[in-house]
């Protein structure tokens, strides 16, 4: 039902007015005046606005300015009532924001079609915004869904090209600490003969302890494994920076199996079990009848690990995260919720391109939900995420039961911004 605003400064025009629309099935507000009026406008703005033009306090001309101003999220329809006929009267009514005029005294039929006119415009609007909305949507969509897919490119031929080198490295690097080792064993047994030699060779003797002073052969022995051991970690962590790309370049495509969701959860909880221990985290599940899907178990194993890692950092401890699933339209939908402090809107655009993280520095390398949206887009499904300041975020993954040819996998824009704050 439609809602109406009506202004006039007579009673028995006001009460006409309002018995003719409500008999045609409108939602009817009644004011005195324009001051009153808009006031009730600032409240609550209403699509269809039937205004006097001449009114004490605030005339029609005047909320018509305002109403105009007034940023409403859709178009007022304002159909300006006149006893005035002359045409410079209403292109000064027209020029204020009139979008109809009806003379007085009103005939009902012409209010009637009027009105009709305007709400019949008002639903053209509405339906124009929505397409409007819709087309941004799969805009936004086909923009993500191409910058995926040159990213993807991108990062295979970086996996490629880091990680043969990567391999020569940390391979000498094994090499360097072993044979390091057995030269410092062998330079041990020389220093443990180095009273004999002094008794045969004293200068040689002086020799060779300038020469251990000047290397300072102490820090070392002292320091030389832990080198070796920071060197290992940083080049283990470039490999796992080059997995995570070939991950999300999808090099390694694993053959499609049947799969039980469930059993992939339980799974996923019990790998992830000394996290949710460490912050004394509890799991509350809400599961559905799921049959099994027809997926590549590995890749959904994947998504299944990074959401939920995800979820127990953004937790706090003795803090609780919900799985939930469900069967709709032939999709299986897998939620992920946690009650942390949420997803700054301004993160939320943004949330699933590669490299993109608002961890600190070496925490992350904001490869994880890139790749998650990867495979589940790969499997026909979609990825979104809900998130409200101090409330915490609710992932949902949506995956086809059965695998779908390319022609019917579709995708799901990046996530709207709600409110919401960051991880």
């Amino acid at each position: 039902m439609m809602k109406v605003l009506i202004v006039e400064d007579g009673l028995v025009m006001r009460r006409l007015l309002g018995s003719s629309l409500r008999r045609w099935q409108y939602e009817v507000t009644e004011a005195e005046h324009g001051a009153q009026a808009w006031e009730l406008f600032q409240r609550e703005p209403f699509p269809l606005v039937l205004t006097d033009w001449l009114m004490p306090e605030m005339d029609g001309l005047e909320l018509i300015r305002r109403i105009r101003e007034f940023e409403s999220p859709n178009y007022v329809y304002i159909v300006l009532l006149t006893a005035k006929s002359e045409k410079e009267d209403l292109v000064t009514a027209m020029d204020a924001g009139a979008d109809d005029f009806l003379a007085k005294p009103f005939d009902p039929d012409e209010l009637r079609v009027r009105i009709r006119e305007g709400a019949r415009i008002i639903g053209l609007e509405r339906r124009l915004a929505e397409q409007n909305r819709q087309l941004r949507t799969t805009q936004a969509a086909l923009v993500q869904s191409e910058k995926l897919a040159s990213l993807g490119q991108l990062a295979a031929g970086m996996a490629h090209e880091i990680n043969n080198p990567v391999s020569y490295v940390i391979n000498n690097l094994a090499v360097l600490n072993r044979e390091v080792r057995a030269a410092m064993e062998l330079l041990g047994t020389y220093r443990r003969a180095a009273a004999g030699l002094a008794e045969s060779n004293s200068q040689l003797a002086a020799e060779l302890t300038d020469l251990e002073t000047a290397a300072d052969l102490p820090w070392i022995e002292e320091n030389l494994p832990r080198l070796f051991a920071a060197s290992q970690d940083g080049l283990a962590r470039v490999r796992k920076i080059v997995q995570n790309l070939r991950e999300f370049a999808r090099l390694d495509a694993a053959d499609l199996d049947e799969l039980d969701l469930h059993a992939a959860l339980a799974s996923t909880l019990e790998v992830l079990a000394s996290d949710l221990q460490r912050k004394n985290l509890s799991v509350k599940t809400d599961y559905g009848q799921l049959p099994s899907v027809v997926c590549r178990p590995g890749k959904i194993h994947q998504v299944f690990h990074n959401l939920l890692l995800n979820a127990i950092q953004a937790s706090e401890v003795q803090g609780t995260i919900e799985l939930r699933t469900a069967v709709d339209q032939d999709c299986a939908v897998i939620e992920v919720r946690d009650h942390g402090g949420g997803i700054d809107p301004a993160h939320l655009p943004r949330l699933f391109e590669p490299f993109f993280t608002t961890k600190a520095v070496g925490q992350g390398a904001g490869l994880g939900l890139a790749i998650c949206y990867g495979i589940v887009r790969d499997h026909g499904g979609w990825i979104d995420v809900e998130s409200t300041l101090g409330s915490g975020s609710t992932f949902r993954v949506r995956l086809p039961l059965r695998p779908q040819s390319d022609k019917e996998k579709f995708h799901e824009p990046v996530p709207k911004a709600p409110d919401s704050a960051g991880r």
